[in-house]
């Protein structure tokens, strides 16, 4: 196998059962470069220029709509009229693992946008498309936690092997999780004017949420994680 083989199963597979509907399966390519080109007429709130992040480094001259939204406007377009409480049985196909949870809908759409918009083209979110590849559905904040600061330390220590200067501080992955912050409540603001229920809506603000736990005093909460660290005597 070459060094540059996947070692990740890069399409992952959804299959949400509501009650008394058929089941709907939702895939994800984690390496897709984008989906505009395969969207007709992507919605007004898909619009770049429509409650655009202000970190947003994209010219709406240049791109048409933000790829973060055209990327979930099926997701929300299914889930418009849905209650964010409404239960459903979700099934997770990720190579020959399958993960099963019987949860609310919002639940499920966290998890499941989470993942889309982590690797999308979107040039914030995409930061995290590294632990992207490797989703774990319906992560705790503390998995999500470990798995954000783990993925951090790698890339940093990949750029210090390259002579690059690395930051083991946190500090860039606070700034990051700052960044996504203001992502989320721009995107938050789109679906406000795109859907009439609120299971997308409620499923951005758990978004938001985790992240503000995660981005929440870095520092401290690593220590919470002491009992999940390798320590060795050298």
């Amino acid at each position: 196998m070459s060094s540059e083989a996947f070692f990740f199963m890069p399409v992952i597979a959804y299959k949400l059962s509501l009650e008394n509907a058929e089941p709907l399966t939702f895939t994800v390519d984690t390496e897709r470069l984008s989906t505009e080109e395969n969207t007709i007429s992507p919605p007004f709130w898909t619009t770049l220029s429509h409650h655009q992040c202000p970190n947003c480094p994209l010219a709406a001259s240049a791109e048409r709509h933000c790829p973060a939204a055209v990327d979930i406007e099926h997701i929300v377009d299914t889930f418009c009229h849905v209650d964010s409480h409404a239960e459903v049985q979700v099934d997770v196909q990720i190579g020959d693992r399958q993960h099963s949870k019987r949860t609310d809908v919002q639940t499920a759409l966290q998890s499941l946008l989470g993942l889309t918009l982590a690797t999308s083209a979107c040039p914030v979110l995409s930061q995290m498309k590294g632990p992207g590849r490797l989703h774990m559905p319906f992560a705790t904040v503390e998995e999500t936690l470990f798995r954000m600061v783990g993925a951090y330390f790698v890339g940093q220590y990949l750029k210090s092997q390259q002579g690059q200067t690395a930051d083991f501080t946190l500090d860039s992955l606070s700034r990051m999780y700052a960044e996504v912050q203001t992502v989320n409540r721009y995107l938050k603001l789109r679906l406000d004017d795109a859907v009439s229920r609120d299971a997308n809506t409620n499923a951005v603000v758990s978004l938001m949420s985790v992240a503000m736990l995660v981005s929440f005093s870095l520092d401290q909460q690593l220590s919470e994680l002491q009992p999940f660290a390798i320590q060795t005597d050298v």
